[in-house]
């Protein structure tokens, strides 16, 4: 697939061709159809923030597209199916174990996963 990556701080996105993502289990692959540009995605793409992404990453965490492939676990208790339109959030994942995860405070979760920062995000053909 096609994405727009980061290689370096403060350098435009380079257009790379690079392997479609494979989910795993639980997750589901989504084949994008847009992706907004988040301020926080050219904060992190200037190096602005001390907490800087690993690179070379994916940047973009707000795509709508159109699942394609389920994980193996994934199924009705998901309420998700294959040609669901749906949104990847900036937060892919979190422990549902800390005191933030099991108080509604997810986002206070030092374990978390966001798309485009620690995982691959979505600013190219297909995402997770």
């Amino acid at each position: 697939m096609k994405a727009a990556v980061l290689t370096s701080f403060q350098a435009p996105l380079e257009i790379k061709q690079v392997p479609i993502p494979i989910p795993n289990d639980d997750e589901v692959l989504v084949k994008l159809i847009a992706c907004g540009v988040c301020h926080s995605d050219l904060h992190l793409a200037h190096g602005d923030w001390d907490l800087k992404p690993p690179l070379p990453r994916i940047l973009g965490h707000e795509g709508v597209g159109e699942v394609v492939k389920l994980g193996k676990n994934v199924n009705d208790n998901y309420e998700i199916k294959l040609g669901d339109i749906i949104g990847v959030p900036w937060i892919r994942s979190t422990c549902s174990h800390c005191e933030y995860c099991c108080t509604s405070r997810e986002t206070l979760c030092a374990k978390q996963l966001n798309s485009g920062f620690s995982v691959e995000g979505c600013f190219a053909e297909y995402a997770m």
